[in-house]
């Protein structure tokens, strides 16, 4: 058997686990803590992988090459880990971020951040809410919940207990005396962008006099009174303003700040907002599976598939240049990257199947990457030398750096902090039992 063949059947064995780790998580929908278990294991035995096995010739190649070899395998390793960085995030955000939990909390956080930051732009244009302290509105405006509804669609109705503050992003409100869901009553105002309506109630704790129907397509940003009411307690300021803000609404007050002055206050409040956290609950994570469409869901599919892939590109390239090697593949890096490869295809399967994905799409597709995993490597090895010389030297030092880089910002970025996001302190002893074990299996190849 040749050495391209053998590196093909190389590449199919270490992906063969992303096929099985799929119908297992499949069949057994394992919990998180034994899903982040298994995923800590693979990227230790892919950090020994990586740094003993590849890496690790890189001072032997400048005792005989000079820094010319290290400045290569550097900056290609950068380079991998930036173009990892690069397409990863334009995936994400076209739906791969739902291949496991912390990419999705990472995204669901950005989200959240822009959208507070749009919301600061809309209340600085109410002259009560600026004189709330910037470091008290930054707390405050990452509370706010968006909710969309559809023409003729109710918001609230005539005696229903008042709950939220309503600002409006987009689109008209129409607010109605009497009941909202017959319109048979008065038509009293119509409130439209950036308008806020429903603060009096609230303020008063009482019934809600009127009732709000929206009209189009309208967003709206949501502040729940029981998030007011602790933010009350904890800032006066603010219950000062809101007050000041439905007083207001009642004397039809103008706006007399300049745009700088507004301009200051959302620069500073933003400031702030950029220094705290900002939480993402399991639900919203939910939430944001279930509101996936089945169009969207399917786009989803395609991009955790290729995320996947994008993975799997420079590990299949990496095994095509060690089954070339003179001195044979490294059965350390085909086991790390078995490892690897498993519990990611468990988790992430069991993303797809709660997105809409069928299983046998979902097996189709892991084993569509076991092929590919394979094709990749017989590429390698059929169009690099074994022994190369001159430039082809760093041509193939370039590959397998670039590659390494790319692999080692995936295992920081995605599989390490999925580990810990579900398992906890387990993480560390797992990863170092999965270093262990690539350590033993490098060793029982010198046996």
């Amino acid at each position: 058997m040749d050495l391209s063949t053998q590196a093909f059947f190389w590449g199919i064995f270490s992906a063969i686990s992303l096929p099985l780790g799929a119908a297992l998580g499949l069949a057994w929908r394992p919990g998180s803590r034994i899903s982040s278990t298994f995923m800590a294991f693979g990227a230790g035995a892919l950090l020994f992988a990586l740094s003993v096995e590849l890496l690790s010739h890189v001072p032997h190649y400048v005792s005989e090459h000079g820094l010319p070899a290290l400045a290569v395998a550097a900056g290609a390793a950068v380079a991998g880990g930036l173009l990892f960085d690069v397409l990863n995030q334009m995936l994400n955000n076209r739906g791969a971020f739902l291949r496991n939990v912390s990419n999705a909390r990472n995204h669901i956080a950005r989200t959240k951040r822009a959208r507070a930051r749009r919301m600061l732009r809309r209340l600085s244009r109410i002259d009560a809410l600026r004189e709330v302290p910037p470091e008290i509105m930054a707390e405050l405006v990452k509370r706010v919940r968006k909710e969309r509804y559809r023409d003729g669609e109710l918001i609230f109705n005539s005696g229903d207990q008042a709950q939220e503050i309503h600002f409006i992003r987009r689109g008209d409100v129409d607010i109605y005396r009497g009941e909202g869901d017959n319109r048979s009553g008065e038509l009293v105002a119509t409130y439209g962008k950036d308008d806020t309506f429903g603060e009096r109630a609230v303020l008063e704790r009482t019934e809600r006099r009127n009732a709000a129907v929206a009209r189009g397509d309208v967003i709206l940003y949501t502040l729940e009174k029981e998030d007011l009411r602790q933010a009350f307690q904890e800032m006066p300021e603010l219950l000062k303003a809101v007050e000041a803000m439905a007083s207001c609404r009642l004397r039809a007050c103008e706006d007399t700040e300049s745009n700088a002055e507004r301009g200051a206050w959302e620069e500073q409040t933003g400031d702030r907002l950029d220094d705290i956290n900002i939480d993402v609950t399991a639900n919203e994570i939910q939430q944001e599976r279930r509101d996936t469409s089945p169009t969207a869901a399917a786009g989803a599919a395609l991009a955790i598939w290729l995320g996947i892939a994008i993975d799997g590109i420079p590990e299949s390239l990496i095994i095509g240049t060690l089954s070339i090697d003179p001195e044979g593949v490294s059965l350390a890096f085909i086991a790390g990257v078995f490892l690897a490869n498993m519990p990611e295809a468990m988790s992430s399967s069991i993303s797809m199947r709660n997105s809409g994905s069928s299983k046998r799409r979902i097996l189709v597709m892991w084993s569509s990457l076991t092929l590919l995993t394979g094709c990749g490597a017989f590429l390698g090895a059929s169009l690099l030398p074994p022994d190369p010389e001159g430039y082809m030297f760093f041509v193939v030092l370039g590959i397998e750096a670039l590659a390494a880089g790319a692999m080692l910002t995936m295992i920081a970025e995605t599989m390490l902090p999925e580990a810990f996001e579900q398992g906890g302190s387990v993480v560390g002893m797992a990863t170092l039992l999965g270093f262990l074990a690539a350590l033993a299996v490098a060793a029982g190849g010198e046996i």
